[in-house]
């Protein structure tokens, strides 16, 4: 009995001793091969990175390939002393450009010229009904008549009255009233006048004339349509084409060279035509935005070749530049 009691409490023990899960061994072995196979990675690539430096040449220093050799380039020979020859594009503009107005309120009853049509200065383009203003001018006509016929009466009463005032036949009461009235006749008679005067420029507003000479380029009322002059209703649009203005742009230093005058070829892509000019005016001030010079030149244009709002090329002739003064 005395031997058998350590067994038993051996037996105990073992019994109550606790088992490690399977699940716990098998993760750690697997983290331990995962660890194991990136650090042989990482060795075989620093490896190779090492093998690739030794195989690439150096850089610099006495191992370094030789640099090519650059073929020698021409000293450049100094330009001639000439001004720079300007170059530029600008373009065509009429010489002159009017808008026709009404000058009167009404119905248009004529309308002669069309687009395209070329006029003369002082042709007669459009006329508005005018029989009212026409018989507003007979009534201030009729009205000066009457007026002129009161001041004669009135002066003859006014020279009555003085003569009989110096023989002292009259009252001065009634010399100061025939006074009156012959002044208030005068009155009247200036006022008829007048009234004549703007029942005439009535008339005369009715009937539109060309006020340059040139080409009508637009037409925007039709004959039958209601004009009106306050506002006034824009009715023709006439251009003088014979000549034409071309402006172009040129920078700042232009300003050394170009003078009023100075030549220039003008050539326009759109027609192939070319043609020589001058400059004819030079703007008075540089532009700040853009540090460029607006010049401008006339071109001859009366065989009507060219037409407003063409772009044009424009060549500057260079001039040899004057020599240095010491």
């Amino acid at each position: 009995m005395t031997r058998m009691a350590p067994i038993a409490r051996m037996t105990r023990t073992a019994s109550m001793t606790p088992m490690i899960p399977r699940t716990r061994v098998t993760h750690a072995s697997g983290a331990l091969l995962g660890a194991a196979w990136v650090a042989l990675a990482l060795a075989g690539c620093g490896k190779d990175s090492r093998a690739d430096h030794q195989g690439l040449p150096t850089a610099v220093g006495a191992g370094a390939p030789p640099l090519p050799v650059l073929p020698a380039l021409a000293k450049a020979e100094a330009p001639a002393a000439t001004a720079p020859t300007g170059r530029s594009t600008g373009t065509l503009l009429p010489h002159a450009e009017v808008a026709v107005v009404a000058r009167a309120s009404g119905v248009v009853s004529e309308l002669g010229v069309e687009v395209g049509a070329h006029v003369r200065q002082g042709q007669i383009l459009f006329r508005i009904d005018d029989r009212g203003a026409t018989l507003r001018l007979a009534q201030a006509r009729t009205q000066l008549a009457a007026a002129e016929l009161q001041q004669r009466t009135a002066e003859v009463e006014f020279r009555r009255a003085k003569a009989l005032l110096e023989q002292q036949a009259v009252t001065q009461q009634r010399w100061d009233q025939a006074s009156a009235e012959f002044e208030a006749a005068r009155v009247g008679v200036a006022q008829a006048r007048n009234g004549v005067a703007v029942a005439d420029k009535a008339v005369v507003d009715a009937t539109a004339r060309a006020p340059i000479s040139g080409v009508v380029v637009t037409r925007s009322v039709a004959l039958g349509d209601y004009v009106s002059d306050a506002p006034p209703t824009r009715v023709l649009v006439l251009q003088d084409q014979a000549t034409l203005e071309l402006k172009f742009r040129l920078p700042e230093q232009a300003l050394a060279t170009v003078r009023t005058g100075a030549p220039l070829r003008v050539s326009v892509p759109a027609l192939a035509i070319s043609r020589a000019a001058e400059v004819s005016i030079v703007a008075p001030s540089v532009d700040p935005r853009t540090r460029t010079i607006e010049l401008t030149a006339v071109l001859d244009n009366r065989d009507g070749a060219l037409r407003p709002g063409l772009m044009a090329d424009v060549a500057l002739a260079a001039a040899p530049a004057s020599a240095p003064t010491p």
